[in-house]
């Protein structure tokens, strides 16, 4: 008995350790979490609209892919910068007005978080994020374009 016990005990300690091994390793390859300035808010679905009524030039950008958009459909007017672009991406935002307010989002927020950022460092003044994505977007009954 003490020898089972002794086995078990020990083979419980090697799964711990192998736990502890494979999630040190996950987490390794994980990017490291994206820090969004405080300058750069959050704006939920339903103030969309309103944001666009008091600000008309606000400009709203979906870095979904172009496949995402074909299949889930898309904010009227927004313009598609595709996040999996790199450069090019960061290129045509470059080239907006960075005094006008921007939206920015995609599914749920990950890739949005990170162009926000992307879009702070160029000197944009005012950039929103949608509040939990296209996919918050159509959950909070919003319109969408085909």
């Amino acid at each position: 008995m003490i020898l089972f016990k002794a086995s078990l005990f020990l083979l419980i300690g090697f799964l711990a350790a192998a736990t502890a091994a494979e999630e040190s390793a996950a987490a390794e390859l994980q990017p490291p979490p994206v820090v969004v300035p405080p300058e750069v808010h959050e704006i939920a679905p339903e103030m969309v609209e309103r944001q666009l009524v008091d600000h008309p030039e606000t400009v709203i950008i979906d870095v979904r892919t172009e496949e995402e958009r074909q299949n889930r459909g898309y904010i009227l007017n927004s313009l598609n910068y595709d996040y999996f672009h790199g450069q090019k991406t960061l290129d045509l935002l470059g080239q907006l007005d960075k005094t006008k307010p921007c939206i920015v989002h995609c599914a749920i927020g990950g890739r949005a978080r990170r162009i926000a950022v992307e879009m702070h460092k160029m000197g944009f003044k005012n950039v929103l994020l949608l509040k939990g994505g296209f996919n918050a977007w159509t959950a909070a009954g919003q319109a969408v374009a085909r």
